[in-house]
């Protein structure tokens, strides 16, 4: 025999009205209410018909996410930054009644078209975003009348339907820079890949604060493609030209500086001093231990998720825009 709505009202105390809004969505009952129908439904197994409920409350129980067009099936794996984002917007939505999420990733900028189909086939309530995007994709989403919460994205603009979470980015890179000269390093090079993003821009800006304080000479490394095959590249380079000390914009390119330097029979956190930007759990696993800066990968997927399902549940408003803090981790390496 199936349990209905009736049995999860009866077991958690409540009417079959509020059952009906706490799987509607709907902001009637109070968080404690809320708490009890979920406990119930989940004691006794109650599965909502998702699809007859769709077309009730016309909303689909679907969020969506887009990745964009440089994540493909390397950065996922030679990254750990997409799978925790995904991780913690996942245990946000377990949390929930019923959110489901689909994912759909960029490939290449002729696809964002495909992206605004299947926005509009899927019906989905509301959009995760990371990344930066083309302007004109942007318009388009926007025009969709859809809440969006971008995750890491400091071009969305004015849009009235987008809200955003980034990292303190620009403090960040002057925390990792500042401690470097704090440590005594004073030919310190920024090592970055795909430095020219909005993103990169606000560490690379806060490199550049922390150096012309110091009164030093700022020096730039940058290239594209994989991190971890860059900072071996970089490492070529900065024990070539005499640097003693680098600030990476990820953690996955100091820890290919960090191999190339320790091939070179180079003691790193003595002679030479290095900081990332992640705090990844690897920065724990390589000899020595990475000092870098903590971003709160996991506190940022969830923030935003939560902020979207605020949206959605008319708890928040469009057009918040969170900063998070960072905070520097300091290791063996300086």
């Amino acid at each position: 025999m199936s349990i209905t709505v009736v049995d999860v009202a009866r077991e958690a105390g409540v009417s079959r009205t509020t059952v009906s809004n706490v799987f509607g969505g709907k902001d009637k009952c109070s968080e404690e209410t809320r708490d009890a129908v979920l406990a119930a439904a989940k004691k006794l197994g109650y599965q909502p018909n998702l699809a007859a409920r769709s077309l009730i409350t016309r909303r689909s129980r679907l969020i969506g996410m887009i990745l964009p067009s440089y994540v493909d099936t390397n950065t996922l794996t030679n990254s750990p930054f997409y799978n925790i984002i995904m991780d913690s917007v996942y245990s946000v939505l377990r949390d929930e009644a019923y959110y489901d999420l689909i994912i759909f990733s960029v490939s290449n900028k002729a696809k964002l078209v495909q992206v605004s189909e299947w926005i509009d086939a899927r019906n989905v309530d509301g959009i995760l975003a990371i990344g930066e995007y083309d302007q004109s994709f942007l318009q388009e989403l926007n025009s969709k009348g859809i809440p969006v919460v971008f995750i890491d994205n400091y071009t969305h603009g004015n849009y009235s339907h987008f809200s955003g979470v980034v990292s303190d980015d620009e403090v960040g890179g002057y925390l990792a820079t500042q401690h470097l000269i704090s440590r005594g390093f004073k030919k310190i090079a920024l090592c970055a890949v795909e430095l020219a993003s909005p993103l990169m821009q606000k560490r690379y800006a806060g490199y550049k604060k922390a150096i012309k304080e110091a009164g030093f000479k700022d020096s730039v490394f940058d290239r594209s493609g994989s991190p971890f095959e860059s900072g071996l590249k970089f490492a070529d380079l900065l024990a070539s030209q005499n640097f003693d000390a680098a600030f990476c914009n990820e953690d996955m390119v100091a820890v290919g500086v960090l191999h190339g330097m320790l091939k070179k029979g180079v003691r790193v956190g003595k002679d030479f001093g290095l900081v990332g930007f992640d705090n990844f759990h690897i920065g724990e696993q390589v000899y020595p231990e990475l000092t870098t800066v903590d971003q709160n990968i996991y506190k940022k997927g969830e923030t935003a998720t939560k902020m979207l399902l605020a949206i959605l549940n008319k708890k928040d408003s469009l057009g918040s825009q969170l900063i998070l803090p960072v905070k520097l981790i300091a290791r063996a390496t300086t």
